[in-house]
């Protein structure tokens, strides 16, 4: 759903896209009789009785330090326990007879996928603690997974099950075989049973059989080899078979493995695809998987993650060298930002689905960095959107990400902080103290007084603003200048925030949208001013986090679009740059152009798209404002602002003094807007509600609607300036920026 409100129309998508998985082509149905089924259970119960409890000698948190590669040790803990809490009441499952198991709704709630239970026992081993130990758990998960081995027990699980009906389908998945086996590596050091590596080393054999060919490739499963599925390259469990078993074939499996993978990557973006065939190492749908385009999605964006645990554990530096070629295409192509990291790519970085976030892409893409020899503060912002993004509290919740993105945020999370250290190999592995995230703090100088005079290029009529919801924080507060002038005479417009996540959609909850940033008025009276001879702004800025700057023009407030202008993003610099921005035709974009350098795009909501004819004939100002979905750290520091025309000539005549009005709007159906003095509205449901706000954020009137009507400015806004309404009704929902 897509759905967009609040005073500077931010957007929020909630979209948890299905996660098609591996083959769903026609399989054998295997039918397990009731003595099988019995037989199973009894071996479940042998597996629970035989295994001794004992408090894990590894509790959650570790918080260590990796040898290799970036530790995030920023990361709190108590997200992470909160994140699991949810995961825990929606998706493990106690099925009453000494099994449990993780539901897999992809296409209903009673199916379960090996891959599922995998990670479940994953997470169980790294989350236990001295508060709540969860061996019980995961013995549970075992169980089940040995009910439905293909083989008996210690050998893959059968890949799918539907456990309303009891019939599994025939043949294992690979990656879900060697998560288990790492996880039972993993539980005979965390609880001091040795039955758990015994069970581990039988399964490891059972793998090499038959999930891996001859030559050390990596199958499907059990019963299939499409092409390659760079996801199922797991280096960190190649490296700790070998470890447990000194078989010299999983070494093999590192060096061939890690090969065909390099040679399936793009050559300009680094991408690899859901399945690669193994003779040419070209793109195949032979495993008709997600999105079945041939491109990185639901199977290929947990790689980057796989070679990020292989170099956190033993600093492999083939599976380093995969991500390496990641990197340069991600950051530029995301702004250094993992907010901007979409759910899926075709193999040369354009997205389909460029509106929204998931954890599912944003850490499996995102960690790419975390082996970066240079990673600057990308994993901060991987963190950021995977701590403010909350996973369902049950299957049926209509808020929150669904079993595949929540899962996987949990192992990310785990990943990247160094809670989930190899427990077989812990020497030389130190405790780190949790750090902090970055925090705005006042920018340096003096901070000049509102109407002070001071300018930017000429410019004088600067403010700041942001929401006063509790959440963001922004230096200097909202409703100063956000001028700054240094003790050389030089003049700065600056702000550091750290926003607010965007709130989840839930219905009939009227939602606060966070807002911050800083503007620049053409006149003192907030005037719209003709800029059509316009060609260029040259900018000299520094910034971090996600920055957009926006054109204040009046032709989006008559379409309704307040919030929705046309912007260029800016890239984050740590030092002052000049940039020239193209303000010609060329440059103004048909549609939401998945940010494009230095192209002017609007917001997938906005259904009025404007040539620059329209922008730029009535333009009261400019802005500069931060664009971060699920919230983090960024700052502007401006101090030049230009506007030259076509012959590079500097405008300087555009404090035209007849500044162009905003003329009364006619409404139809469900709306609002500006008439004269007045707010008119018109075909509103009982109940409606409007609400105003002034620019520093904070709530100065709200009433109830109903129906047709008009309301004078006078009798809500009593001093004059500009102003923020937000009018809900309902599924509808409208803001407008209004000036008395």
């Amino acid at each position: 759903m897509l759905y967009h409100n609040g005073p500077e129309h931010n957007f929020f998508i909630t979209f948890n896209p299905p996660k098609i998985r591996l083959f769903k082509s026609i399989f054998l149905i295997m039918v397990y009789s009731v003595n099988k089924i019995l037989a199973f259970l009894f071996t479940a119960g042998l597996l629970l009785s035989s295994v001794a409890f004992a408090a894990p000698k590894f509790p959650f948190p570790q918080q260590v330090t990796y040898k290799f590669g970036n530790t995030a040790t920023y990361v709190d803990p108590s997200v992470i326990q909160s994140h699991f809490d949810d995961w825990k009441s929606a998706w493990y499952k106690d099925m009453g007879d000494g099994t449990a198991r993780v539901i897999s709704p992809n296409d209903s709630a009673e199916m379960t996928v090996s891959e599922g239970v995998a990670y479940g026992m994953l997470i169980m081993v790294y989350m236990s603690s001295t508060q709540a130990d969860h061996q019980s758990e995961f013995d549970k998960l075992y169980a089940f997974w040995n009910k439905y081995a293909k083989s008996g027990s210690e050998s893959g699980m059968n890949w799918h099950v539907n456990t309303q009906s009891g019939k599994a389908d025939d043949g294992t998945a690979t990656d879900a075989d060697l998560d288990v086996a790492l996880a039972l590596i993993m539980a005979a050091k965390q609880w001091g049973n040795d039955q758990y590596l015994t069970k581990a080393k039988k399964l490891i054999d059972w793998i090499k059989s038959h999930d891996m060919e001859s030559d050390g490739r990596v199958k499907a499963g059990s019963n299939w080899n499409p092409g390659l599925n760079s996801s199922y390259v797991f280096p960190a469990a190649f490296q700790l078979f070998y470890d447990v078993t000194n078989d010299s074939f999983w070494k093999t499996a590192i060096s061939t493995n890690l090969d065909h993978m390099s040679k399936c990557q793009n050559a300009t973006t680094g991408l690899m695809p859901d399945w690669c065939s193994w003779s040419d190492h070209k793109a195949t749908n032979a495993g008709q998987v997600s999105g079945g385009s041939n491109g990185y999605y639901d199977d290929a964006t947990r790689t980057p993650w796989r070679m990020a645990w292989g170099y956190y554990w033993y600093g492999i530096k083939e599976a380093k060298a995969i991500n390496d070629k990641i990197l340069s295409w991600l950051d530029q192509s995301t702004f250094g930002n993992a907010n901007l990291i979409w759910p899926g790519y075709s193999l040369t970085g354009t997205s389909p689905y460029n509106m929204f976030v998931t954890s599912t892409y944003a850490g499996g893409l995102g960690l790419a960095m975390a082996s970066a020899d240079n990673p600057g503060y990308y994993l901060e912002t991987v963190y950021d959107v995977l701590a403010n993004t909350a996973g369902k509290k049950s299957p049926t919740s209509a808020k929150g990400e669904a079993y595949y993105p929540a899962t996987l945020n949990i192992l990310y999370m785990l990943t990247m902080s160094g809670n989930l250290p190899n427990f077989n190999s812990m020497d030389g592995l130190t405790k780190y103290t949790k750090t902090s995230v970055r925090m705005p703090s006042m920018p340096e100088g003096t901070l000049q007084a509102v109407n002070s005079g001071i300018s930017i290029s000429g410019y004088t009529e600067w403010g700041a603003y942001a929401d006063k919801f509790g959440v963001t924080k922004m230096y200097p507060d909202s409703g100063s200048s956000g001028i700054f002038l240094n003790g050389d005479g030089t003049a700065v417009a600056a702000i550091e925030f750290r926003i607010a996540p965007e709130p989840t959609y839930e219905a009939g909850v009227e939602l606060q949208y966070p807002f911050a940033g800083i503007a620049v008025s053409l006149d003192k009276d907030n005037g719209y001013h003709d800029l059509s001879n316009v060609t260029k702004i040259r900018l000299t800025y520094k910034s971090q986090g996600i920055i957009r700057f926006a054109i204040l023009d009046k032709q989006t407030i008559d379409n309704g679009d307040e919030g929705g202008e046309p912007g260029v993003y800016l890239h984050p610099t740590d030092d002052y740059v000049t940039l020239d921005i193209d303000m010609t035709s060329k440059n103004f974009g048909t549609a939401y152009d998945a940010f494009v350098d230095g192209k002017f795009v609007v917001p997938s909501w906005v259904t009025n798209i404007l040539n620059r004819d329209d922008a730029m004939k009535a333009v009261r100002g400019f802005k500069f404002e931060p664009k971060m979905q699920k919230s983090g750290y960024g700052n502007i520091y401006l101090r030049m602002f230009e506007l030259y025309d076509a012959d590079g000539n500097l405008v300087k005549d555009y404090l035209d003094p007849n500044a162009v009005s905003i003329p009364e709007i006619a409404l139809s159906g469900r709306d609002f807007g500006m008439a004269g003095n007045a707010i008119r509205y018109t075909g509103l449901n009982a109940g409606a509600r409007l609400t105003v706000f002034d620019l520093n954020g904070n709530r100065i009137a709200t009433m109830t609607l109903s129906g047709s009507g008009e309301i004078p400015l006078e009798s809500i806004v009593h001093a004059k300036g500009a102003y923020i309404v937000r009018l809900t009704d309902k599924s509808f929902s409208k803001t407008l920026r209004i000036h008395k």
